[in-house]
């Protein structure tokens, strides 16, 4: 996803408290998703009524994640553009700007944090690691 170059390139974040946590619930999120899937695969290969009440959990459980992981995502800001990089939106993307087909861009950067600790600003097009300490912490220049 980076190249050597841009690895060495790339910036700390001030706060990446907000990244870390909205990652966390988007984890969360698909994670629900996944077991949602699992269930409603093993109700309809046994189709019994005491297997639907899991699946409708899950489906709630599923909801009620995706509006916190929503909100999370929505509150991490890029340090530079001040745009929202884990949640897609409708503005033009940087032609830097990496995607994991068939993610979208913020879907890719969450995953890209979660493997990696590092994302791209979809907007601009800015790379940022998030194990990098901020140059205020150490006292010199990056």
């Amino acid at each position: 996803m980076f190249s050597r170059s841009d690895a060495s390139r790339a910036r700390s974040l001030p706060h990446r408290g907000p990244f870390q946590v909205a990652v966390f619930f988007a984890v969360i999120h698909y994670l629900c998703l996944i077991a949602t899937l699992t269930l409603t695969v093993l109700c309809v290969m046994n189709p019994h009524p005491d297997t639907a009440t899991p699946v409708f959990a899950g489906i709630g459980a599923s909801m009620f994640t995706w509006f916190i992981a929503f909100f999370h995502r929505r509150s991490a800001k890029c340090p530079l553009c001040k745009g929202t990089p884990l949640l897609n939106t409708r503005a033009s993307t940087h032609s830097k700007a990496t995607r994991i087909y068939p993610l979208n861009h913020g879907t890719t950067a969450v995953v890209s944090i979660v493997f990696t600790q590092r994302f791209r600003c979809m907007y601009c097009g800015t790379p940022f690691d998030l194990l990098k300490a901020p140059s205020s912490r150490h006292g010199g220049q990056d």
